[in-house]
């Protein structure tokens, strides 16, 4: 008695504390999931459209006025007059929508990582997007079947799935093919689940011929990097990305950003080789000129972080991720921009050869932001000195021509309702992209009221004070880890 009596209030103060802590606790955590959890996505309608009274522009193929289009679920059904009808967005033009033939998602998390990527394309009109291999296997279905399932609202996403490589692969989802024999059974796997294959650095010339061979066979594109040691005119690929390989392998794979003094100081005979290998093997060219733009820029990382591309994303992005770059001098930064104008000068001799040429950004690299980057990379093109309408061309019907979708990229009856509608006609200046009045994804409507006001709500949630901190401190602590060991371009 005498213990109950001396110990039970004090057993109840502590259990009160107790109580009291947990409470507390789970207050906080339920603080945090709120401030870090990401807003629920943009609703995704129900499929179908009317646009009457609108210029039809298919870029490179002409254009007709007072048309109306009618999309029936997925498909643009029919394109007839429209006798005099009008409609919410009669005397707009209606383009195909953007076509990324070179993106990466980042791997899915807790704050909403790939819903966000999917929004930014959807928001800035491109519609379509090749997703150029998985970097550890975790990046491509979160996409691919969120799209599809209709979770959240983004573009269809075509994938090459694991990286293809020989010895000494850098990113774990690799299948490493050593020996040409080993190539058929890789390649057979991957077509499986795929649309393409990726091939990559260390593959060696005869490997590489093999895996081109037997993706042949089992009718998917070989995309990717020309391998070390390897020359881009003999490089197996159907798709060469980023232009390497092109000077030669002593320039193509060295340290960065010393490989491109190679490019800098390109000579016009290696230059005409180029184009005459280009043309002579049937082989496209997505170079992702967008890349080396933003890098070339880095040396104000201030200035870059505050520009409206950037800001659309979070600051562990501007801050922390996209910080893990090579220390770079005044005399690189100069050297990068050389090498840069030596790239569009290339592009312009690939076009005049009539070279297939994709647009692609390479989005997850360091201030390559998804949808904005394809604007800058058309007007890549365009300072290359194509036209605006050629720079559509590219991004629409070449690059939808080039993958498994039949009408992909066009603006025709029968092919998928991804369209884009603009107040102004871009096809004339790329900078009525900024007159974008609705976009058209697997033919369901998106009005620019709708996301604006939606991308106004992901800024507030990313700019959010807890948000801004917590993620910062998690991004700091995984790329940590990530990057301690020695890095190459992707």
């Amino acid at each position: 008695m005498v213990f109950a009596t001396v110990y039970a209030p004090p057993m109840k103060i502590a259990i009160r504390i107790v109580i009291g802590l947990a409470l507390a606790v789970a207050a906080l955590l339920l603080v945090l999931y709120i401030a870090l959890a990401p807003p629920a996505p943009l609703g995704v309608p129900e499929p179908g459209a009317v646009l009457s009274g609108v210029t039809v522009i298919n870029p490179g193929h002409g254009r007709e006025a007072n048309r109306l289009v009618r999309v029936e679920g997925e498909t643009i059904a029919s394109i007839a007059s429209a006798d005099g009808t009008t409609g919410e967005y009669s005397g707009a033009f209606v383009l195909p929508g953007l076509i990324d033939m070179h993106a990466h998602f980042p791997p899915p998390s807790a704050l909403g990582n790939t819903e966000h990527f999917a929004f930014l394309f959807l928001y800035h009109g491109v519609t379509t997007v090749r997703h150029a291999g998985d970097l550890d296997g975790t990046t491509t279905e979160p996409a691919r079947q969120g799209v599809r399932s209709g979770a959240f609202p983004g573009p269809r996403v075509f994938a090459c799935g694991p990286f293809v490589d020989g010895d000494g692969s850098r990113w774990p989802n690799s299948r490493q093919v050593r020996e040409p024999a080993e190539a058929r059974e890789v390649i057979e796997a991957i077509a499986e689940d795929y649309d393409c294959v990726k091939a990559y650095n260390t593959l060696t010339p005869e490997s590489a011929a093999a895996v081109h061979a037997a993706a042949k066979e089992v009718g998917i594109p070989v995309i990717g990097h020309v391998p070390r040691g390897a020359r881009f005119d003999d490089a197996h690929l159907d798709d060469a990305q980023h232009l390497m390989g092109m000077t030669g392998p002593e320039g193509s794979h060295g340290p960065f950003p010393q490989s491109m003094s190679a490019w800098r100081d390109l000579d016009d005979e290696r230059l005409d080789e180029i184009v005459r290998s280009a043309v002579a093997r049937g082989i496209a060219v997505t170079p992702t000129l967008v890349v080396i733009d933003r890098l070339s820029r880095m040396h104000d990382h201030a200035a870059l972080s505050l520009e409206f591309d950037a800001q659309l994303m979070p600051r562990y992005f501007r801050n922390v991720v996209w910080r893990q770059n090579p220390e770079l001098t005044d005399a690189d930064y100069v050297g990068l921009r050389a090498a840069l104008a030596r790239e569009l000068e290339l592009i312009a001799a690939l076009h005049r050869a009539g070279v297939r040429i994709h647009a692609g950004t390479d989005v997850l690299v360091s201030f390559v932001v998804p949808g904005a980057s394809m604007h800058r990379e058309l007007q890549l093109f365009v300072d290359a000195g194509l036209t605006p309408e050629q720079a559509w061309e590219i991004a629409t019907r070449s690059n939808g021509s080039f993958l498994p979708t039949p009408g992909l990229g066009t603006v025709t009856p029968g092919a998928p309702a991804d369209l884009l509608v603009f107040s102004e006609d871009p096809t004339h200046d790329l900078a009525a992209l900024d007159s974008l009045l609705a976009v058209v994804a697997n033919g369901r409507l998106y009005t620019r009221t709708e996301l604006d006001a939606h991308l106004a709500l992901r800024r507030s949630h990313i700019e959010g004070a807890i948000f801004d901190r917590v993620s910062v401190e998690i991004a700091r602590r995984v790329m940590a880890r990530l990057f301690d060991r020695s890095k190459e371009e992707d």
